[in-house]
């Protein structure tokens, strides 16, 4: 049995390795253009180190995830989360519900009211993301943080997007009574508490992928370096690229994508629903500052005067972060139909960066911009039924699909990992 996995990020590299422990004598193959690990990649520029994917970590729910990634290899370090938003100059301390208790006490009635009126009303599943939000958080909080924080990521109407995201398990904190009243009160909680202490490799978040994509080629999958062009089902299996045989193919690539590379091509109403799945992607901005950085890890921004929604000093991530410089990156989305001016970009930062007295100018020592064509998937109305109907139609010709984009879904890298143990599953 050959197996072929196309595209070989996070995704595909623990796809492969999982697909390898299972059928030990299967021949499995990863094929990649580059290898460089996607959204899980750093590089260095002028003696500074860039997440230029933006902002990544490793927690979760299950430990026992946590423990099989960091022992793939590296050396890791723990950090006690110090995560914060940034509302009206005050860095309340992140999850925002916890953290209020850092406000003056009418403004923690305000949104302590807020809150708990939200949880009287029960649960309702929403018609869309704007109404989850105003159903979970009420109306205050809504208004002054999570509208115009969300406003600035996804770049849609909120009432245009669908809620299905959020019930992904463990994607996002959840306010409880108990933590609100304390909070109200001026006490100090944690929330979201799988996150509350994450990890971080040596070298960057890139060592997270090697090492998985190390532990890949000892188990004996074969690394390809080439793009997938065109991908051919014939009676014994698959042809991709006119030379590289498949029995079963297993694709992290772009679910959007994926059907214009099919010989025979789908029916056009699969290419239909490839193409109103909704994206946008993302600009990461890197600074390299001549400063030592705040006891600050990744700050989220609801300012709709300033173009980043969120900003991480990276160097902080590190096992052992410099006393005498810093790294920040600051991550902006951009509708697929928009015009991508990198200078612009990098000067606009840098400006909201200083207006909000985040970074002096004049510390300022590297600037430089990397764009995702993929940064997040968007929840539209019909992303169920276009995802379905696009996964279903590659069932059907014998294509797993996996992963944050070869299934269209908001995915962290420990959700991936766990389903990864699932994708064995669907080829026999």
């Amino acid at each position: 049995m050959k197996v072929v996995v196309l595209g070989c990020g996070w995704s595909g590299v623990v796809a492969a390795h999982s697909l390898k422990s299972k059928y030990p004598s299967a021949g499995v193959v990863c094929l990649d253009r580059s290898f460089d690990g996607g959204l899980l990649r750093t590089e260095a520029v002028g003696g500074y180190l860039f997440d230029v994917g933006g902002s990544h970590v490793l927690f979760s729910r299950d430990p026992a995830v946590v423990n099989a990634i960091t022992a793939m290899g590296g050396r890791w370090v723990a950090k006690e989360r110090r995560a914060f938003v940034l509302l009206d100059g005050v860095f309340i301390p992140y999850p925002f519900e916890n953290g209020i208790y850092v406000l003056p006490p009418e403004r923690r009635a305000r949104y302590g009211l807020s809150l708990i009126r939200a949880l009287m009303q029960g649960d309702r599943r929403p018609e869309s993301f704007k109404e989850w939000i105003l159903n979970t958080f009420g109306e205050e909080v809504a208004k002054d943080y999570l509208i115009p924080y969300n406003e600035k990521i996804w770049k849609r109407p909120l009432e245009e997007l669908s809620a299905d995201w959020v019930y992904t398990p463990g994607r996002l904190p959840l306010p409880s009574l108990e933590d609100i009243v304390k909070a109200v009160a001026g006490m100090e909680t944690v929330g979201y508490r799988e996150q509350a202490v994450f990890r971080y490799p040596e070298g960057g978040i890139i060592a997270q992928y090697r090492s998985a994509l190390r532990k890949a080629e000892e188990a004996g999958v074969l690394l390809v370096k080439e793009e997938v062009k065109e991908v051919k089902k014939r009676t014994d299996g698959f042809l991709i690229n006119g030379r590289l045989r498949a029995d079963h193919i297993v694709s992290t690539l772009p679910l959007r994508d994926l059907p214009a590379m099919l010989d025979p091509p789908p029916p056009e109403e699969v290419f239909k629903a490839a193409g109103r799945l909704d994206y946008n992607s993302v600009a990461v901005v890197g600074l390299g500052l001549r400063a030592k950085a705040p006891p600050q890890h990744w700050i989220y921004v609801p300012d709709r005067r300033v173009v980043f929604h969120r900003y991480a000093w990276i160097s902080n991530y590190l096992p052992d972060p410099p006393q005498d410089r810093s790294t920040l990156i600051a991550e902006i989305t951009i509708p697929p139909s928009r015009e991508v001016d990198t200078e612009a970009l990098a000067a606009e930062a840098v400006r909201g960066l200083s207006e909000l007295g985040i970074v002096r100018e004049k510390d300022v020592e590297v600037v430089k911009v990397w764009v995702h064509k993929y940064g997040y998937p968007i929840y539209t109305r019909t992303h169920r039924q276009d995802r379905e109907a696009v996964e279903r139609y590659l069932a059907e010709v014998g294509i797993a699909t996996f992963g944050r984009w070869g299934n269209w879904h908001y995915w962290n890298t420990d959700a991936i990992y766990k389903r990864a143990m699932e994708i064995r599953n669907l080829v026999s």
